[in-house]
């Protein structure tokens, strides 16, 4: 236990020194490409309105940009600003969840429902296998009754000519 909770301290410190955006000089970057392709490539951000290179932490600077007039910065490319971005990785994340979810709804119920008719097939042709045994099994049984009624007939000398003789 204690072992997992020094783990998860460590993470954690981990986690917080990797938004190093407060100790480090953004300033002296003076372009869009220079500020986040340089050399402190993640930890800066160009804040378009104000033409300047600004720290930047991904943690805790999801939405707005201290130090930035507006909300228009570019973190990660030059080309599209930091929102559009945000917008466009939850549109695909959002797309991946509705295709699992779809692939997923189809392998249980279409490809189920296939599995069901065949088991429900496999089910009627055992059942029906098992009738026809029991009607044969019927009917070697009416027969050597008959055989058996017939044999006792012939003993007794009461044999019909015909099936639709009355026995006097």
């Amino acid at each position: 236990m204690n072992y997992c909770v020094a783990l998860l301290a460590t993470f954690l410190a981990l986690l917080a020194s990797t938004g190093l955006a407060d100790d480090v000089n953004c300033a002296t970057e003076t372009s869009c490409k220079l500020c986040i392709n340089g050399t402190l490539s993640g930890k800066c951000a160009w804040c378009d309105a104000d033409s300047k290179c600004l720290p930047y932490n991904p943690i805790t600077d999801i939405k707005t940009l201290e130090g930035c007039s507006t909300n228009k910065f570019y973190a990660s490319n030059c080309v599209l600003d930091h929102n559009i971005v945000i917008i466009a990785v939850g549109i695909a994340v959002g797309l991946v969840a509705l295709a699992a979810a779809a692939v997923t709804i189809w392998c249980c119920c279409c490809r189920g429902r296939k599995a069901r008719k065949k088991k429900l097939a496999d089910a009627d042709a055992e059942y029906q296998a098992r009738m026809d045994q029991i009607s044969a099994k019927h009917d070697t049984l009416r027969e050597e009754r008959q055989a058996k009624n017939d044999a006792i007939r012939q003993k007794y000398g009461l044999q019909k000519s015909s099936p639709y003789e009355r026995f006097d």
